[in-house]
């Protein structure tokens, strides 16, 4: 069973909305642009994560006059001003907003674990020859809350209480 928007942020599941009114869906809730990351460096991933350790990143600045950032083809972490508090019953998913696939993007992101609380990041990935615009605050995604059938462990990960999307092993040079 999917938690409709307004019941998403009636029981603060999502949390540091720019504009409750501007964000609510039918099926969830708005998420905006907060900052966009390159990475300057590998990572490292194995099993069982005695070798983890995220990239490194830089953080493109958004032109102060305009509040724009023009994006060439590829890829970028993006990372939005809502965070989340995802009760032990529930899971989330990101989706890109139709407005953003339709101007040649998509935006990846991995489940939203049941216990997680703490920053939303998703991959965007340019495909647009011509690259694309955005605005502070723009609109990228939505996320959905998904009902389990019953209460879970819950997530207990590094990422976990994170405020980036970067996690507690990634540092950022910015």
């Amino acid at each position: 069973m999917l938690l409709s928007g307004s019941s998403i942020v009636k029981q603060r599941i999502l949390r540091n909305l720019r504009s409750a009114a501007q964000q609510l869906q039918p099926c969830g809730v708005d998420l905006s642009l907060r900052r966009i990351l390159t990475w300057t460096s590998p990572a490292t991933i194995d099993f069982d994560n005695l070798h983890r350790q995220a990239a490194n990143t830089s953080e493109l600045r958004f032109d102060k006059e305009t509040g724009t950032i023009k994006l060439r083809q590829g890829a970028y972490l993006v990372e939005f001003n809502e965070t989340v508090s995802v009760p032990l019953d529930c899971m989330g998913q990101v989706f890109v907003r139709s407005s953003l696939w339709r101007s040649g993007a998509t935006l990846t992101a991995g489940v939203v674990d049941a216990g997680y609380e703490g920053a939303l990041g998703a991959l965007l990935d340019i495909k647009n020859p011509a690259g694309i615009i955005l605005h502070k605050d723009a609109k990228l995604g939505q996320i959905v809350m998904h009902r389990l059938e019953e209460k879970v462990a819950g997530y207990r990960g590094i990422y976990r209480f994170s405020e980036s999307s970067l996690g507690r092993d990634g540092p950022s040079e910015t």
